[in-house]
């Protein structure tokens, strides 16, 4: 595997397996990103493929002041923020939240807990901005600075943004199972 600096010059030369190479190194990385903001697999597809068409039209211009990998998930999150502002994308969340499927029991009956389920119902009623700060935290393994990057806020705001997101969390979690 080619070092980052080296799979850059590669593909600003016109390399196309070496784009091939940086899109399979992030691509786990991005639909994950896609797929918690959108909450919808083919949503987050698509805006996995866009995300990658703005990085092969930008990455002449990426100047290597943070990771390629930070880069990436601030063009991410900026296209997930774009998709989330449309007219149809608004109406389409408003439904999901007035609809939202009866939560999934806490009580493990036979099979379980479905953590993964529990986890994405929950994070599915954060605001976009704590659903990415968590994710990029929890999920992603990323340290303040690189959220606060990727978000592009102060390092303090990311911190408070995960505190809220989890108070919420405690608070919704504690409130579902006292009502159930």
């Amino acid at each position: 595997m080619s070092t980052e600096q080296e799979l850059i010059g590669r593909c600003r030369r016109g390399d196309e397996l070496a784009f091939a190479e940086l899109v399979e190194a992030h691509k786990g990385m991005v639909f994950a990103i896609a797929q918690r903001l959108l909450r919808d697999q083919g949503a987050a597809e698509d805006l996995a493929q866009e995300v990658f068409l703005r990085v092969y039209r930008s990455l002449a211009t990426f100047q290597g002041n943070a990771k390629l990998s930070t880069w990436i998930y601030q063009i991410t999150y900026r296209a997930g923020l774009e998709e989330l502002q449309k007219p149809h994308r608004r109406q389409r969340y408003v439904a999901l939240d007035a609809s939202a499927d009866q939560f999934p029991s806490l009580d493990p009956g036979p099979e379980g807990v479905d953590l993964n389920q529990t986890l994405d119902y929950y994070l599915g009623k954060l605001p976009p901005h704590y659903r990415m700060a968590l994710t990029l935290y929890y999920l992603q393994d990323r340290k303040y600075e690189e959220i606060a990057t990727v978000m592009e806020l102060p390092v303090g705001t990311v911190k408070t943004y995960l505190h809220r997101a989890k108070a919420w969390l405690r608070e919704r979690v504690v409130e579902e199972r006292c009502a159930g």
